[in-house]
């Protein structure tokens, strides 16, 4: 509903609204927004609203960290909704968090319900995966259309959802299959399936925002809807709490550019090609996370501890390997190890299309298959 919301506030700028509404229509919208707790039992701040609904869990998830030893049979969080939304059980309620939660929020219209299966959680060194198949996806509707979503199952509290801009891309059309979207899915990755990414048109809509193309992506992380026509760099969040030494992202990929590559408002002769890169760095109260402008800060930032990035990218038929070195003497520091025990370092790792696809440059149709990833560590602190 967010997204509705969203896309009736930009065409409403465009279209500019010249009647004056004297009596407001009740709110059709249930959402959470936010969820308080008190901040001392955190293990950070950002947590994301706008995970796709879980078929399995049938609610969207809310996942919260807390730290070790809190008490999860005695907690009462708080919510901002959707104006005039209720939510059931009612917000500051005690409630037994050793298993997931399930709130109902209803609309002030009393339409539109949304369940949400809340989970909050102790870290665990083994929360995200360090192998990436690809094996798993589901469709996630959004209006008429459906798209991509894929995920990894993992030990601990949750699988890891991986991220896109597919929620973006919704926006600029109508009936679309989930095979239209930039970042899908293909039966024909190296060993079972494997993850696709098109460059695509925005059409008219895109185009008409400044965003004529999107390139297919996938990362860790979130997809903040909020500001993905304002800030599309700001709307890409990277990193999820990681409680190991990265070394290596190694893996395998096949890739062909697209015919023609658009910037600056044309088509040109110039050549696309892909980007891979990995990113480890600390959290702050001040940066809990990095966004879509590292990569166009050449990765530099006063938070980022390593960063493994390919350097020879270029067109294949063929399964190629890479295999990529984190650089820690780049940023000359060192991990401490306390930190990383208390879950004080994210990594990402983030796949596009066009490299420079987050400036909207890039050629339509250029396609990039993944498979295999894996992110090769020290050995768990014991």
């Amino acid at each position: 509903m967010k997204l509705k919301s969203l896309l009736t506030c930009t065409m409403t700028g465009i279209l500019l609204c010249t009647s004056c509404i004297k009596d407001e229509a009740p709110n059709a919208e249930a959402d959470i927004l936010s969820c308080t707790l008190p901040s001392e039992i955190l293990t950070g701040t950002n947590i994301d609203y706008n995970l796709p609904y879980d078929k399995s869990l049938n609610a969207y998830p809310i996942h919260i960290e807390v730290n070790n030893g809190t008490n999860l049979t005695n907690l009462a969080p708080t919510f901002e909704l959707t104006d005039g939304a209720s939510i059931e059980p009612p917000s500051g309620s005690i409630q037994n968090f050793t298993v997931p939660v399930r709130y109902t929020v209803t609309s002030e219209d009393g339409q539109w319900h949304r369940t949400y299966a809340i989970h909050i959680h102790y870290p665990s060194t083994e929360s995200i995966p360090t192998v990436f198949n690809f094996e798993n996806a589901q469709t996630v509707p959004y209006n008429k259309n459906e798209y991509y979503v894929l995920y990894e199952a993992a030990a601990g509290y949750s699988t890891l959802t991986w991220a896109s801009g597919n929620q973006g891309f919704a926006l600029t059309g109508q009936y679309f299959t989930p095979d239209d979207f930039p970042t899908g899915i293909s039966k024909n990755g190296r060993t079972g399936n494997c993850v696709q990414l098109i460059t695509r048109r925005t059409g008219s809509l895109g185009a008409m925002v400044g965003m004529p193309i999107a390139a297919g992506n996938l990362f860790i992380g979130n997809f903040d809807i909020g500001n993905a026509m304002s800030d599309a760099l700001s709307a890409t969040k990277f990193g999820t709490t990681f409680y190991r030494e990265p070394i290596k992202l190694a893996g395998y990929y096949k890739y062909k550019a697209g015919p023609e590559f658009y910037e600056n408002g044309e088509y040109t002769k110039k050549k696309d090609i892909f980007n891979i890169y990995a990113l480890f760095y600390e959290k702050t109260k001040k940066q809990q996370m990095l966004d879509g402008h590292i990569a166009t800060n050449n990765y530099e930032h006063e938070n980022m501890v390593a960063v493994a990035v390919i350097d020879d990218a270029h067109e294949t038929d063929e399964w190629t390997r890479f295999e990529l070195t984190f650089d820690y003497d780049r940023y000359k520091k060192t991990v401490d190890p306390t930190k990383l025990a208390n879950g004080e370092y994210n990594i990402s790792i983030i796949l596009s299309a066009s490299k420079n696809g987050d400036a909207f440059k890039g050629a339509p149709g250029s396609t990039l298959l993944v498979d295999d990833l894996e992110l090769i560590c020290k050995q768990p602190l014991r």
